[in-house]
């Protein structure tokens, strides 16, 4: 009786597990069910990427200057030693290195008292001479002295007078004077010091005949012997408007072996207020130009030099392989467009991010 009791309680306990998991498998069934009913019965929501803004633009007919630059200083072409033609005491000096003096400014005065002396020496003698002169041609237009008297008296007169421009022009070079416009390089004297040759009173650099010469890479030789009447320079001061041209002076027939570079040397002209002997500044050589033809900015390519243009039949990008536009005709900020595209759209902003035959959005803003 009491293993009877004992398999009843055991087959109702078991009954109940077998219900427990029925009613969690009913459960879960019926939660994958109310999921996978709403799935099917939901709407599906498709992404769908907008389309990319792009700025288009026509090739335009414009100007390519072919050019390079090169970082180069100013120097003087002329560098002139003042030299005093007189010996003497120097009692006025006013420069000083770096002075902008023009010509004909006195430099240096040198005292004058013995070259004055001279001066009033040689006018006596002259006006001596001169006084006797008159008096004897006087008398040789009368037949009242000789010819031989005559010649002698004028010729005495005559070096009178040469002795008296002399002297003058020795008190003239008393004041040392600046022989053209110019910058003071060095000014080696002071007042008391003894000027005399060969010493100079001064050197200067003359700001009317300045010059660069130009470091040029050796592949540029062929390009700029074979271009050398078209070419144009330009000079720039780095953190300045200071602009000044340049005049090609020569281009030097020779390669220096150690550098691989040739010289081009240039004369500066215009207005050079702003431009100085040792002043850095960068040369422009433009040396070929090609006119009237269609081009667009460099910023219109891709990396790797293609581009992208717009149809505007389906308004889609389409890509252009470098190889259709490849051309040697171009500088920093423009390049040559063949003819033929003349009226295609570029895209010229908005090109990296598209690709071939994706429809894109064309911006109205200038």
């Amino acid at each position: 009786m009491e293993k009877k009791t004992k398999k009843r309680a055991l087959r109702k306990k078991l009954f109940k597990v077998i219900l427990r998991y029925i009613i969690l498998f009913l459960i879960i069934g019926g939660l994958v069910y109310f999921v996978q009913y709403r799935i099917e019965n939901t709407e599906k929501i498709i992404y769908v990427a907008p389309k990319p803004t792009v700025k288009i633009e026509k090739p335009h007919l414009g100007n390519i200057e072919k050019e390079v630059t090169f970082p180069t200083y100013i120097e003087a072409r002329d560098m002139i030693a003042v030299i005093p033609f007189v010996q003497g005491t120097i009692t006025n000096y006013n420069i000083k290195v770096g002075d902008y003096v023009y010509k004909d400014q006195i430099l240096a005065q040198i005292d004058p008292t013995p070259f004055e002396q001279q001066k009033l020496q040689a006018q006596a003698a002259y006006d001596a001479y001169k006084s006797t002169f008159d008096r004897v041609e006087a008398l040789y237009k009368k037949n009242a002295t000789t010819a031989q008297n005559y010649d002698e008296i004028k010729a005495k007169m005559d070096a009178a007078k040469a002795q008296l421009e002399l002297a003058s022009v020795q008190l003239g070079y008393a004041s040392v004077k600046a022989p053209v416009n110019g910058t003071v390089l060095l000014a080696p004297q002071s007042i008391g010091n003894v000027a005399a040759a060969p010493t100079p009173i001064a050197v200067i650099a003359n700001l009317e005949s300045q010059i660069v010469n130009i470091q040029v890479p050796e592949k540029y030789y062929d390009i700029f012997v074979k271009n050398k009447d078209k070419i144009e320079i330009k000079l720039s001061r780095p953190q300045s408007d200071a602009i000044a041209t340049a005049a090609l002076l020569s281009i030097d027939p020779y390669i220096k072996p150690e550098s691989k570079v040739f010289i081009v040397k240039a004369k500066l002209i215009g207005d050079l207020t702003f431009f100085r002997p040792g002043m850095y500044t960068l040369a422009t050589i433009t040396y070929e130009k090609i006119e009237n033809v269609y081009v667009l900015k460099q910023e219109s390519k891709k990396l790797d030099g293609s581009l992208y243009y717009y149809d505007e039949s389906d308004q889609k990008a389409h890509y252009l392989d470098k190889a259709f536009i490849e051309t040697t005709d171009e500088n920093n900020e423009l390049f040559r467009i063949p003819k033929k595209y003349k009226d295609y759209n570029f895209i010229v902003e908005g090109q990296n991010t598209v690709f071939d035959s994706q429809k894109v959005n064309v911006s109205t803003n200038n």
